[in-house]
């Protein structure tokens, strides 16, 4: 109740909780329950058939296994597990690299751009700025993720291959994140995604372990790049970017006070931020299975291994930009508020309520009424979803009053 970055979660009767606001997915729910009792929905009970199924393979999967097995193995051990094919997110990343850079250029010609420009990439942190920052939605570049490029490319190529329609082809992203299946779903950056669904990290990896100790001899070469392996880990996006003022920061609050000091124009000065909510990057995703700081140092030796050069050809990168292949088909724009939008005049006297309530609170944060803080507890009474007398040291107050009145 408390970790939730939005404030959504509400606690009924001291033992159920549940969603009464805007949630993210950002799973910080997921890492901080003890007793495990909240779990992200994915695409693993799905029937799926498997010989016309795809798999985008988040690069973090390649090093929860520590540095004794290469990516391409890991990848052929995915695919002997009865998938129609298995494709690597490194080389979109080093792809989507480029076009970032062709769009900062673009946008320093701009004299109305806003800077810094926020990355698109993590979901968490997209609709984070959604509910909380609308107001720099506008720094979100309209360049579609790698995981939906995969996705979308990845269709086309297969229906040919079969000679069947891309509607009759899944593609399945196997993710350490749990907001991928709502970037799915309802997603914010494009209008509807190329993914059919996502598989958690923690949900495949016995299965690809077992596949592992059988794959043995592979003639495939490597395909994966240091720059897009690299991508696993906090400053691992802007580190295959070029010519510009660049920053990385990861962890939700981190997040969210770089985004407070954006909104306030505090950052004017950097080009484009990468924000990622969990902590260290992607390999500290909740689906994952390894330890992030031993991912940090797979990650480490599979970027020497590869080398931290381009392997793209940017004069061909440079066309499909230009043909618009990069660009969303969806403006960044606020999604449906769960919750009630009011007029200014009614926000305005809402809020003076929520105060004249909240100086009537003791302070003490101590989440027993069922909400993660005082000032929620205030806007929930104001908004008509509470008492007053829910605040246990309220009505122990209320109760010692009536006792003396009553001589007791």
């Amino acid at each position: 109740m408390k970790v939730c970055p939005t404030k959504a979660i509400r606690v009924k009767n001291r033992t159920v909780s549940y969603i009464a606001g805007d949630c993210i997915d950002c799973g910080e729910c997921i890492r901080a329950c003890p007793r495990g009792a909240v779990s992200a929905h994915t695409t693993e009970n799905l029937k799926v058939e498997k010989t016309k199924t795809i798999l985008s393979v988040s690069p973090v999967l390649y090093t929860q296994f520590g540095p004794g097995y290469a990516p391409h193995e890991i990848d052929a051990a995915l695919k002997s597990m009865g998938y129609y094919d298995v494709y690597d997110q490194c080389e979109m990343q080093e792809m989507f690299n480029v076009a970032m850079e062709l769009y900062i250029n673009e946008n320093r010609k701009n004299k109305d751009a806003p800077w810094p420009l926020i990355s698109p990439v993590c979901p968490v942190v997209v609709r984070l700025i959604a509910y909380r920052f609308p107001s720099l939605l506008r720094n979100i570049p309209p360049i579609i993720p790698p995981r939906e490029l995969v996705a979308r490319e990845s269709k086309k190529n297969a229906a040919q291959r079969y000679g069947i329609g891309e509607d009759d082809i899944n593609v399945l992203h196997v993710t350490p994140c749990s907001a991928k299946m709502i970037s799915i779903k309802d997603p914010l950056v494009v209008k509807h995604s190329s993914l059919y669904g996502a598989i958690g990290i923690n949900k495949i990896y016995n299965d690809v372990m077992k596949h592992l100790r059988h794959v043995a001899d592979i003639d495939k070469a490597p395909h994966s790049s240091g720059i897009g392996i690299g991508w696993c880990m906090s400053g691992g996006e802007i580190a295959g970017m070029e010519d510009g003022n660049f920053l990385a920061v990861s962890g939700m609050q981190e997040t969210i006070q770089y985004l407070e000091k954006i909104e306030m124009g505090l950052l004017g000065e950097i080009d484009y931020v990468e924000f990622r909510t969990c902590a260290e990057g992607c390999i500290g995703g909740p689906l994952t299975v390894c330890d992030k700081y031993q991912a940090k140092h797979t990650i480490q030796r599979l970027v020497r291994l590869f080398g931290p050069e381009r392997t793209v050809k940017c004069g061909y990168l440079k066309q499909l930009y230009k043909k618009g292949w990069y660009s969303s088909d969806r403006e960044a724009g606020p999604p449906v508020r769960t919750q009630q939008v009011r007029s200014i005049a009614d926000a305005i006297e809402r809020q003076k309520e929520v105060e004249k309530i909240h100086k009537m609170l003791p302070g003490k944060e101590c989440g027993v009424c069922g909400t993660p803080n005082c000032e929620t507890f205030a806007e929930d009474v104001a908004d008509g979803k509470a008492t007053v007398e829910e605040c246990v040291f309220i009505k122990c107050f209320k109760n010692n009053t009536e006792k003396k009145r009553e001589g007791r």
